[in-house]
């Protein structure tokens, strides 16, 4: 089997362990090395495989080597010089060098995190559910309106149908048209419409 392969293998191996994040910022969670590594080494373990990390001044590298065969794997990422704002110069170090083996490790493992979605503040995310529910209320009020108004619409239009002549046509109108003005002027245009069409049919 390849180190392509064994990589392969221990990617799906992780993907079934239910990993829990335990790193914790003011907006998001997200995986400490802690989290995942121990599994890591155990599976790495099983199917003979071996991790170094490296650092020079300007990469971060994770090799994987197969203990079976001469093959390897490289992972690089940049180096930064920035990490904590007010730590000491060995401090410094030791966050950027641990920063740098998470991203290496959750690189070479696919190891996912919902960047998108664990990046937006917890009070954030729970206005856009609100908005979204509201955005979602409001369409369905809005087909119930559209469903009463048709119901509505097809019992004036029936009444219109009831007239025999043009003068209870008229006068069937002429009660009609206000409440619709009052209560459903939406209606109105089509009404008038339907009406219209009832006058020359009975021309007709």
């Amino acid at each position: 089997m390849s180190i392509y392969a064994k990589l392969a293998q221990a990617r799906v191996k992780l993907q079934k362990e239910n990993l829990k994040k335990t790193g914790n910022n003011r907006s998001f969670k997200y995986f400490e090395l802690k989290d995942f590594l121990p599994r890591v080494n155990e599976i790495f373990e099983e199917l003979k495989m071996c991790a170094v990390v490296r650092y020079s001044s300007e990469l971060a590298t994770l090799t994987i080597y197969d203990c079976e065969k001469d093959e390897s794997i490289e992972f690089t990422s940049p180096m930064v010089q920035k990490a904590l704002p007010s730590g000491t110069e060995i401090q410094n170090l030791g966050a950027i060098q641990t920063y740098q083996r998470r991203y290496l490790y959750l690189t070479a493992l696919e190891i996912v995190e919902d960047d998108l979605v664990d990046s937006i503040p917890p009070e954030k995310a729970e206005q856009k559910k609100q908005e979204s529910q509201r955005r979602y209320n409001e369409s369905i009020q809005q087909n119930v309106n559209s469903i009463q108004d048709k119901s509505i619409l097809d019992k004036l239009k029936a009444g219109l149908k009831e007239c025999g002549n043009k003068k209870e046509l008229e006068e069937r109108y002429a009660k009609q048209m206000p409440w619709i003005e009052t209560n459903h002027p939406d209606l109105i245009d089509e009404y008038n419409s339907f009406y219209d069409e009832c006058i020359n049919n009975l021309k007709v």
